[in-house]
Formats: C-alpha cells, structure tokens, sequence
C-alpha cells in the first residue's frame, strides 16, 4: 500500500540537493538507531538469532566440516528473519513517515543497516567461538570471521525481500527456513545451485575446513564474489520494494 501525503502549496520550493543529502543520512542513522533498541527489546527474537545457530553448531560439534556450515546457514537464517520481522512490524510507522515526508530510502537504507550491525555483532561472536572450540582442526581459520560476515550480509536483505512476496511474518519465516533447507539439502557442485542466496557460504566453508591445495584460491574467489553479487543485487531490490511501497501519491490539485 502507498503512503499519500497532503498536498503541498504550490509556491513552497523542494529543497535544494545539496541539503537533502545531509538530512536523508541524519534520517537514515536515526532509523536505524531506533529499529536497533526495538530489536534488542524483542529478547524473543534476539534469543532464536544467538541460539539457533548455537545449537547447530554443538549438535554436529564432532563433524567440524558439518558443524561450521550449519552454524553459518543457521546465522543465515536468523539474520533473514531478524531482517523479515523488522520489516513486516515496520509496515505502518513507516507509511506514515513517508507520508509525513521522509525519504523511503531512509527509511530501508536504516532498517537494513540496523539488521546488518546486530548480525554483524552476532557474527564476530561465533567467529570468536569456532577459533575457541575447532580452530585448530580448520585449514583456513582465519576465513571464519569474513564468511560469517558475508553470511549476514547476504542474509539481512533477504528478510524483507521475503517480506514483500507474503503477507506475515510466521509464512515469511517459514519461507525463509524452507530456502536455507535447501541449501543444506542440494548438491553444491551442481551448476543450477548458484541461484541460491548462500551458494557462496558453501565455497566459503570448502576453503575453510578442506585441503584443496592449489585450488583453495579459486574457492576463496568464487565465494567472495557471488556473496558480494547476491549482496548487492538484494540489497538493490530491497531498496527498490520498499521506495515503491512507501511511495507518496500526492492528490490533484483542485482546479
């Protein structure tokens, strides 16, 4: 649904470039502040995101290969649903706030930023715990940290991707737990799983827990980039969801 706005008088002048700049950043981190206390209030959610992963993790503890990917899958799946609650609850504020004259890419530019710093921060502390727990058994251990990042990364635009094809947030979590299955559940090496978001977790986790000798780098490549590419790609799409559902349709003017 779009958001409408009154009328403006027909003399006031839009704001001049260079000032918009500056006020659609302040909007920006403001949001995200704001969305980033809501979320550590939702100890019911913030809870799934630290233990869900935890617990895949220490169930397949004694397989180190298993394990590391299915914590990162696991993180991957909660950064998706922190990034899917926070958008479906946002819904209503965030329409009356474009009403009111913010800037819809202020508003996800910010919601996606706080997801990404509470992801993030979960991230560093996993990493923390696999150099603590299996560091010694990994072949690439120091990788744990940038493929958990690039994890959360892809993860955190995909929560409202999924938000914007169903209408609430139990049918978008359970959309999201059914595309992370299928990432544990297909053959990675098979050419068509490359459409899958976290494709590159699975190359990613390969450098890391594998001796793949003079190989390791084109694994470490194909991972960094298709991370970075589904990254961009659903952050653009994101941003393009949510300006069109937040977009201003202004009434005619009265003749």
């Amino acid at each position: 649904m779009s958001a409408v706005a009154t009328t403006r008088p027909a003399d006031a002048d839009p704001a001049p470039a260079p000032a918009r700049r500056p006020r659609l950043l302040r909007t920006a981190g403001l949001v995200a502040l704001i969305t980033l206390r809501e979320l550590l209030r939702r100890r019911g959610a913030l809870a799934l995101a630290l233990l869900l992963p935890l617990t895949f993790y220490l169930a397949r503890i004694d397989a180190h290969w298993t394990a590391l990917r299915l914590l990162s899958i696991g993180l991957g799946w909660a950064a998706a649903t922190l990034g899917l609650f926070t958008a479906v609850s946002s819904r209503p504020v965030d329409r009356r706030l474009a009403a009111s004259g913010a800037s819809p890419t202020a508003l996800v530019a910010g919601r996606l930023v706080a997801v990404l710093a509470l992801g993030w921060a979960i991230a560093g502390l996993y990493a923390v715990l696999v150099q603590l727990t299996i560091g010694d058994r990994l072949v690439h251990p120091a990788a744990v940290a940038p493929m958990l990042l690039a994890t959360v990364t892809v993860a955190a635009p995909l929560g409202p991707v999924a938000a914007a094809l169903v209408p609430r947030d139990l049918e978008g979590a359970l959309l999201l737990l059914a595309v992370m299955a299928l990432q544990l559940l297909v053959d990675p090496t098979a050419d068509w799983t490359r459409v899958l978001p976290l494709w590159s977790t699975r190359e990613l986790s390969s450098y890391i827990v594998e001796e793949l000798g003079s190989g390791a780098g084109d694994y470490l490549w194909r991972g960094l980039a298709h991370g970075a590419g589904f990254a961009v790609g659903l952050t653009t799409l994101t941003w393009l969801l949510g300006a069109w559902r937040l977009r201003v349709v202004r009434p005619p003017e009265p003749h």
